[in-house]
């Protein structure tokens, strides 16, 4: 099956987004309502097609910078680790920050503490209606790209 073609909004969405990757703007400066613009942000991402364009063209700005992830990296080490005349230690502890993320070092974490007694059974049909809720929502997004 051929990939479904983009829209005239879905390709300024795209173009969009890639100015500040806020998918709720992006929408909005795309032509779409701003009472609708978060929601049809956060579809427009979900969907596969433009997901693809948006690797694409991400892809294509990073070869026109000539710039790539090792250069990105190489760079913020060095902003890391510089001291003396010209050095910032808040661009230190904010590169450290960049690179720590780049390795997943951090993580959000929420704590839970829930106590609840439930059954083989119950926990069975949970399972089974959240999978029916994530299977009806995906063919849901396949029917509206």
């Amino acid at each position: 099956m051929p990939k479904p073609a983009l829209t005239a909004k879905q390709k300024r969405f795209v173009q969009e987004y890639l100015i500040d990757l806020n998918a709720t703007q992006a929408a909005i400066r795309a032509g779409y309502s701003e009472h609708t613009a978060k929601d049809i942000g956060c579809q427009n991402l979900a969907k596969l097609n433009i997901a693809n364009a948006l690797a694409a063209a991400a892809k294509k700005a990073s070869e026109k910078a000539n710039v790539s992830t090792q250069d990105v990296l190489k760079g913020l080490y060095k902003e890391a680790t510089r001291e003396g005349e010209g050095a910032s230690h808040g661009a230190r502890v904010s590169a450290w920050g960049l690179l720590g993320k780049y390795h997943k070092m951090f993580t959000d974490r929420i704590e839970a503490d829930v106590s609840v007694d439930v059954s083989v059974t119950d926990a069975r049909g949970k399972l089974e209606s959240l999978i029916t809720g994530h299977v009806a929502a995906a063919k849901n997004r396949e029917g509206t790209e």
